[in-house]
């Protein structure tokens, strides 16, 4: 387009618009490259920040003028909240996840993933139908619906078991791996009559008669402390081991041993092996095992106690008076039973 020059010199267009020149802009007072200071940025005409929601909202209850909108989203994230810890204590969101778990299990077992095979390795004395008792498992029920854990926990209550594990071994099998406690001794408390492993604890009180070779131990806190009078006779004086028929607790503070011809051996609370060695000493001298005796008291340590029985006791009086009244021309003691100290022991009537 073609401007013409007009009568004052301004350019005009052939269709007789006057064109305007552009203003030219003010130069401006920030260097080039240079941001405009924070400070110079500004929010609305008066250079102010607009206030936050929450601070309209203090301010209009200052001026008690206020909605009621605050209040009632509180109410109803109080009512929310109320209706879900009821459906929580109630117990209703967990039965609605334990019906959803069985439904999916359900189809689980429906494609394959259900029991059809138990298998047990490591029994040798626990019984098998008390296991699957405790597994709480029949064929065809869902895999995945099978607490491992509380299963385990069931089976190690279980006589002989000391430890198990309850595997899956997908789709369809659940293997049992069991560790038994090993028979120790037979324990004696009472009329009660168990066999326990070499910790003191009990396996079980069924068909114990079948374990009449173990070690026989009597009264309370026997089976605890068993293991250590057990261990220190095989170690010093082994051979008196197989002739003990029962280790007597007593008090739970010492013991007695029981011999197979009825003898009972007395040991002391402390000094034990010094006193099995004096018993062998003078088994091996005087024979004191084999003879007509109750009792041989070890508790002290500068003595040695023999309590004769009954019979031996009434020989040993008959004779002890009939020597006396020959030595009297004949005249009987009636003085009874004479005490008399022989071979470094004392030999006497009292059972102490």
């Amino acid at each position: 387009m073609r401007s013409v020059s007009g009568s004052r010199g301004k350019a005009v267009s052939r269709t007789g618009v006057r064109a305007v020149p552009a203003k030219k802009r003010a130069p401006s007072k920030i260097a080039p490259g240079r941001r405009r200071a924070v400070a110079d940025r500004g929010f609305g005409r008066r250079n102010e920040r607009p206030a936050s929601g929450l601070m309209r909202w203090v301010e209009e209850m200052r001026e008690g003028s206020f909605g009621m909108r605050p209040f009632t989203v509180a109410t109803v994230v109080l009512i929310v909240g109320v209706g879900l810890y009821g459906l929580f204590v109630g117990g209703h969101v967990s039965s609605a996840a334990r019906e959803v778990a069985f439904q999916g299990n359900r189809v689980l077992a429906l494609a394959g993933f259900s029991v059809e095979d138990v298998t047990v390795t490591g029994r040798n004395h626990a019984d098998p139908q008390a296991l699957l008792a405790a597994l709480g498992v029949a064929r065809g029920d869902p895999i995945f619906a099978i607490d491992t854990e509380a299963a385990r926990e069931r089976i190690e209550h279980v006589d002989w078991v000391k430890s198990a594990t309850v595997t899956r071994l997908l789709p369809h099998a659940i293997r049992i791996d069991v560790v038994e406690r090993q028979p120790f001794a037979i324990w004696q408390r009472g009329g009660t009559l168990s066999v326990v492993d070499i910790d003191g604890q009990p396996i079980t009180d069924e068909n114990v008669q079948s374990f009449g070779n173990l070690p026989f131990l009597v009264g309370f806190g026997g089976a605890r402390e068993a293991h250590d009078i057990l261990s220190l006779i095989q170690q010093t004086q082994p051979q008196l081991l197989p002739r003990v028929r029962a280790f007597v607790r007593v008090g739970d503070r010492r013991w007695n041993l029981r011999f197979e011809n009825g003898v009972d051996v007395k040991l002391p609370e402390v000094g034990v092996e010094k006193a099995l060695a004096d018993l062998v000493a003078l088994d091996q001298t005087y024979k004191i095992l084999s003879r007509d005796i109750e009792s041989v008291d070890l508790r002290l340590p500068d003595r040695v106690s023999v309590a004769l029985t009954s019979d031996a006791m009434a020989e040993r009086g008959d004779a002890l008076a009939a020597k006396v009244g020959d030595k009297n021309g004949g005249t009987k003691n009636s003085g009874g039973t004479v005490g008399a100290v022989k071979a470094g022991f004392v030999s006497g009537g009292g059972n102490t």
